[in-house]
């Protein structure tokens, strides 16, 4: 069965349409001819347009049979050729199927939904971001990657639609339907100069404000330079990625006082864990926050900080939570 998604598109369509049309003057032509030839027969042109389509595909019912000469010569002439037709039909309905799936794997399909979440760059941390939220199905998420030649998760495609292309470019975030987005994040490519990256970034952010100037925009910065930048761009809320790794790693090393490290406002705040989140796991945790807006990056325990501890470690009452602070 044919999925909705594996449906032709416009010129496909056209192109099924005229074969239909060609199909239907055919066994309309064939059904008339036997009319004509055994009127006593078949009684009327549409007996004679059911028993072409019964015999052409080849189904047969014996409801309708020539019983002259020349009816027969028709008959013999309609299973010769309307086998071939038909077929011929069936083969580009799914060849046409076949085309438009591989389209949607290698990310060239147009995506439809609304309401929908665009994250763009595939990694390791966006690839953690989409199985949590998958977790919950809370929504429906738009991958765009310009590296990728396949939808790295095909197995969540109807939670999931891959666009595969650079998103800095208009034609590309029309495909992922950004202006029927509620929310983008723009993910940072590590393995590229972090200049370069944080330019493609904000680049990414004015295409996407140009196209839809009231979308809730996250951006991900790794140089302090460009901070400032990403904001004058239009950008929401910013992740600065370097900077948390830095100060967790300082405080990792013990070269800071654990109990008095000061974050920077616009990095981390620390928050108590309110009594009903006692004993919750930390995948139940970032459930409950993420849908208040709330973005959490780790737990402090005993002076000590883990920065996105697994999934199933467990709240206790004296944990103190860290949620990144909107821009």
């Amino acid at each position: 069965m044919f999925k909705l998604r594996t449906l032709p598109a416009n010129g496909n369509m056209l192109r099924l349409l005229r074969l239909l049309v060609i199909i239907f003057i055919f066994l309309a032509a064939f059904g008339s001819a036997i009319h004509l030839a055994e009127p006593e027969t078949f009684r009327s042109y549409f007996d004679g347009i059911w028993w072409a389509i019964v015999t052409a595909s080849t189904i047969g019912y014996g409801d309708f049979v020539p019983e002259t000469m020349k009816g027969k010569a028709i008959g013999i002439l309609l299973i010769l050729s309307g086998a071939g037709v038909l077929t011929s039909y069936f083969a580009s309905v799914s060849a046409i199927a076949a085309s438009s799936e591989q389209d949607y794997a290698e990310g060239k399909k147009i995506c439809s939904k609304s309401g929908h979440l665009i994250i763009i760059g595939w990694n390791e941390r966006s690839k953690l971001l989409i199985q949590s939220i998958l977790e919950k199905k809370r929504r429906q998420i738009v991958l765009i990657d310009a590296t990728l030649t396949r939808h790295p998760l095909i197995q969540h495609r109807s939670n999931v639609h891959f666009i595969r292309g650079n998103a800095a470019y208009d034609g590309v975030l029309e495909k992922a339907n950004v202006a029927g987005a509620s929310r983008v994040l723009i993910t940072a490519d590590l393995k590229q100069d972090e200049f370069q990256t944080d330019m493609f970034s904000i680049l990414t952010l004015i295409s996407i404000k140009g196209l839809n100037p009231d979308i809730y925009c996250s951006v991900e910065i790794l140089t302090k330079e460009q901070r400032s930048n990403a904001l004058r761009a239009g950008a929401d809320s910013l992740i600065e990625t370097n900077e948390y790794a830095s100060s967790y790693m300082f405080r990792d090393l013990g070269e800071a006082d654990q109990k008095s490290v000061k974050l920077e406002s616009s990095v981390f705040s620390e928050i108590p864990l309110k009594p009903e989140w006692n004993g919750l796991t930390f995948q139940e945790l970032c459930h409950i926050l993420v849908d208040s807006n709330i973005l959490p990056a780790g737990i402090v325990r005993n002076g000590n900080t883990m920065m996105n501890p697994p999934l199933s470690f467990s709240m206790e009452s004296y944990d103190l939570l860290l949620i990144v602070n909107d821009k």
